[in-house]
């Protein structure tokens, strides 16, 4: 339900964070996981799709973002993976 309404799966968020920190969160981590995730959300910080200028791509490229179009002048449309 969140991913439809939100955009984001905390499931996937969930499951990201215990890769990187090699173990399961306990139920009051994965709440504040998911607090912190709901205020990126709040604070425009956790869209998928960006516009950047040309010149930022390469940067953007090698943190693992994609192409999805060209916009004028000189802007990039991106998407995180």
């Amino acid at each position: 339900m969140v991913k439809s309404l939100l955009g984001i799966d905390l499931l996937d968020v969930k499951v990201a964070k215990e890769r990187q920190i090699g173990r399961e969160l306990s139920k009051d981590e994965e709440l504040e996981l998911y607090e912190k995730e709901l205020k990126k959300l709040r604070e425009g910080r956790h869209n998928p799709q960006r516009i950047i200028h040309e010149r930022e791509l390469e940067k953007y490229f090698a943190e693992g973002w994609q192409f999805v179009s060209v916009l004028p002048p000189q802007r990039i449309l991106i998407k995180r993976r």
